[in-house]
């Protein structure tokens, strides 16, 4: 089963998306990244069905865009950037509000993030690492083929930053998993395939490997180099 979509987007008068196209699958770790305002957010609230982009969003025969949010919600799954929660609900408590449309495996959830052992502490006791572990248990609590994960190490410290990559990783048999991250060297690391926007179109995509110091210039402007550092990719730049 694949996601494919291609969407356009605006907001009043002023166009976000222009006509861009994604295809994920299982058995690889999709990467959205790009400049700010490239349009990456904006791309997975259309792909989930938040905002209500013109063109197509299909997983597998069907097409999202015409079910209803219930409907959807057993098919694919949106981790937006975390917000610390306000209210203290136990760590249990908040996972289970990913599976109350579709009646998903609480405990498979919070056992696969590690949370397990600690059901019953509120989830604001959590770090913010911690926290996105427990946002991606209530989105595997859900049930869906699909997740998407808007910017999931975002104010994480590296080892936090890590664990979810790594996560994540883990997943990609099993679920379509399609990220946006700001961090390339993430990206470079963790990505099986990359998809690089710029001014709301699809600039650039392939895999981590055949991304050139010349494409991050052209679209970040900076200058750039990437070395190979332990077997990894990692990008080297500079104003």
């Amino acid at each position: 089963m694949k996601l494919k979509a291609r969407v356009s987007f605006s907001y009043g008068e002023r166009e976000v998306l222009r006509g861009v196209e994604i295809e994920a699958g299982t058995g690889e770790l999709m990467v959205v990244i790009g400049p700010n305002g490239a349009g990456k957010s904006t791309l997975l609230k259309c792909l989930v069905g938040i905002l209500h982009p013109r063109g197509e969003v299909r997983l597998g025969e069907k097409e999202l865009m015409a079910m209803k949010p219930a409907e959807r919600a057993r098919l694919i799954t949106y981790v937006p950037q975390s917000s610390f929660p306000e209210f203290a609900f136990t760590i249990e408590e908040f996972v289970e509000m990913g599976a109350y449309v579709t009646r998903g495996d609480v405990k498979g959830a919070l056992k696969r993030v590690g949370l397990w052992g600690r059901r019953r502490e509120p989830v604001t006791n959590l770090s913010g690492g911690e926290y996105q572990l427990a946002l991606i248990a209530r989105a595997l609590a859900q049930g869906s083929k699909a997740i998407l994960l808007d910017e999931p190490t975002s104010h994480l410290d590296i080892n936090h930053a890590l664990m979810v990559m790594e996560l994540l990783k883990g997943l990609k048999e099993e679920k379509i998993i399609v990220a946006v991250l700001h961090d390339l060297n993430l990206a470079l690391r963790y990505a099986d395939r990359l998809v690089l926007l710029k001014e709301g179109e699809k600039y650039w995509e392939g895999k981590p490997g055949e991304l050139e110091p010349d494409i991050i210039e052209e679209v970040y402007g900076v200058k750039a180099r990437i070395a190979e550092v332990d077997g990894h990719r990692v990008l080297l730049a500079s104003v």
